[in-house]
């Protein structure tokens, strides 16, 4: 059971991203800057993946293990910190910078759980 909800969870993690990545660039086009919403729902994203990471850790222990070990869980560390990663960037960049950082950490944190879901 941990397996099928840890599979579709990474589906959901992976449209999250984009629709995280796609709501800062509107948002930079819009007025220059991330929008408040836009940073909570990252937050969820990332407690999301924090989620995603612990259900992994769970598999670990059951002795289920991907057929890429190594890599998978590397793109699984590189998921959960990127997010943390860009806001820090985007802390020290306001207005458009930050939408930027915001965005493209957005799109990697997609990106990154994809590459995890197809090593898997």
């Amino acid at each position: 059971m941990i397996l099928s909800v840890h599979q579709k969870f990474a589906l959901v993690l992976i449209l999250l991203g984009l629709v995280g990545a796609l709501w800062c660039f509107i948002d930079l086009r819009r007025q220059g800057a991330p929008s408040g919403g836009v940073r909570a729902f990252l937050i969820l994203c990332w407690v999301l993946v924090l989620i995603q990471d612990v259900l992994g850790l769970l598999l670990l222990a059951e002795g289920r293990r991907p057929a890429n070990l190594l890599l998978h869980v590397m793109y699984g560390v590189l998921s959960a910190l990127v997010l943390p990663i860009a806001w820090g960037l985007s802390a020290r960049s306001p207005g458009r910078h930050e939408a930027i950082y915001l965005g493209l950490g957005s799109l990697l944190f997609g990106l990154f759980t994809f590459r995890a879901l197809t090593v898997a």
